[in-house]
């Protein structure tokens, strides 16, 4: 939506300019909404992507775009924490839609991205900013935000499914942390992601996260075609992982993709 800046927005794109040594304040505003809240989100000319964001926000993002490959995430051109904003290329794609890719062409993109992701040295597992001591812990409280959602499912079989994860502490990762189709574009074929949330972890995690996320890629493959990545893992732990990553997001398909969340009570009732 074409809008006129405003006072605040035009001091950031002048800001903008200063850091970048470019001329922005002549190009066409477009705004949109990031889906999940009411952050203010637009673009300049098709080419620059400014978010006005909260300073934890712009600082654990920083953290994770700085560490990861160019070309499969946003790049992030400049920031100012003081101004509350940053600045990313504007990524000229389509939002995901599972007709323009073939459900096992979307898993090796989708591995192709974790496995990108960077070993962290850390003391703790969890969201930046709002760690815990343990992965379990994390796990645990993921299980507990998602119940808030869904309080008619039973948690018994998550809950087994921790129980099995028991004290195991997976190597470390800084990963995207909302890793789904609702943050990817498509670019000639190829996947491209936005908007990380960025969670210290277990690569694995993400993996299963993004695939469960979309019903165009899990709903005509099986357990065993997931489960048959990432060798190096115990298929006990996989299996317990997938279970958690599917009641998260059956979860979130409650909130946000209603007329998918019987395929996703389906799925894990059989497990």
């Amino acid at each position: 939506m074409d809008m006129e800046l405003n006072a605040e927005q035009l001091m950031i794109v002048h800001d903008i300019e200063r850091q970048l040594g470019a001329r922005l304040h002549d190009l066409p505003a477009v705004f949109y909404s990031d889906g999940a809240t009411d952050a203010t989100v637009f673009s300049l000319g098709g080419k620059y992507l400014i978010k006005i964001s909260d300073l934890r926000t712009i600082q654990t993002q920083r953290e994770f775009l700085e560490r990861v490959p160019e070309g499969v995430f946003q790049k992030l051109l400049c920031w100012n924490e003081g101004l509350g904003y940053e600045c990313f290329e504007f990524i000229d794609g389509e939002h995901y839609d599972g007709s323009l890719i073939e459900p096992k062409s979307a898993i090796l993109q989708i591995k192709g991205v974790v496995e990108s992701y960077p070993e962290y040295t850390y003391d703790k597992y969890g969201f930046l900013g709002d760690e815990k001591a343990t992965w379990r812990e994390f796990l645990l409280d993921e299980i507990d935000y998602a119940a808030r959602t869904i309080p008619e499912i039973s948690q018994a079989k998550v809950l087994a499914a921790v129980d099995e994860i028991g004290d195991f502490a997976p190597k470390k990762y800084l990963m995207h942390g909302d890793f789904g189709t609702h943050n990817f574009l498509l670019q000639n074929g190829k996947i491209r992601v936005i908007d990380p949330m960025p969670v210290v972890g277990d690569r694995l995690y993400d993996f299963y996260f993004a695939i469960l996320s979309d019903a165009d890629i899990f709903e005509d493959l099986s357990d065993d075609y997931f489960l048959g990545f990432f060798d190096d893992y115990e298929a006990v732990y996989k299996k317990a992982l997938l279970t958690v990553a599917l009641y998260v997001r059956m979860s979130r398909a409650a909130k946000y993709d209603k007329a998918n969340f019987a395929k996703y009570k389906k799925l894990y009732e059989a497990k």
